[in-house]
C-alpha cells in the first residue's frame, strides 16, 4: 500500500450484528464535506434481523443536527457485503448503519448494526 492511500477507519458490528465488520474509507474532503465509501462484510440478510426489515441504511450524525440519510447500502446476498459511496456534509461525524423497513426512512431506527466516528479535521 502506498503512503498516500486513502485513510480507512475500521468498523465493528454492534450486538445486533456481531459478525459484521468493515471500514469507512475517506476519498477526499472539501472545507465542509467528506467523500467516503462505507464497506461492510459478514452482513446477514436484513430480514433475518426482523421480517419487517428490508434495507441497510447509512446515516451521518454530527451531534448538532438531526441524522442525515446518506443512502442505502448496496447489499450482495452471496458475498454478504454492503457498500455505499457518498459525500458526508461534515468533516467530523459519526457513520451509523441501521436496518430499516425501506431504503428511504426519514429517521434512523433502533436497529443499529454498525457505528463509527470519522474525523478528517487536522
Amino acid at each position: 500500500a502506498s503512503a498516500c492511500g486513502s485513510p480507512r477507519v475500521i468498523v465493528i458490528g454492534t450486538a445486533r450484528a456481531p459478525s459484521a465488520s468493515g471500514y469507512v474509507e475517506v476519498n477526499g474532503t472539501t472545507e465542509t464535506t467528506t467523500r467516503v465509501q462505507v464497506h461492510l462484510e459478514f452482513l446477514h440478510p436484513v430480514d433475518t434481523l426482523d421480517p419487517s426489515l428490508h434495507a441497510y441504511v447509512v446515516w451521518w450524525q454530527n451531534g448538532k443536527n438531526p441524522p442525515a440519510r446518506a443512502g442505502a447500502l448496496t447489499y450482495d446476498p452471496e458475498k454478504r457485503t454492503g457498500i455505499l459511496k457518498a459525500v458526508a456534509p461534515y468533516r467530523k461525524f459519526v457513520v451509523k448503519v441501521t436496518a430499516e423497513a425501506n431504503d428511504k426512512p426519514s429517521a434512523p431506527s433502533d436497529f443499529v448494526v454498525a457505528t463509527q466516528d470519522v474525523s478528517t479535521l487536522e
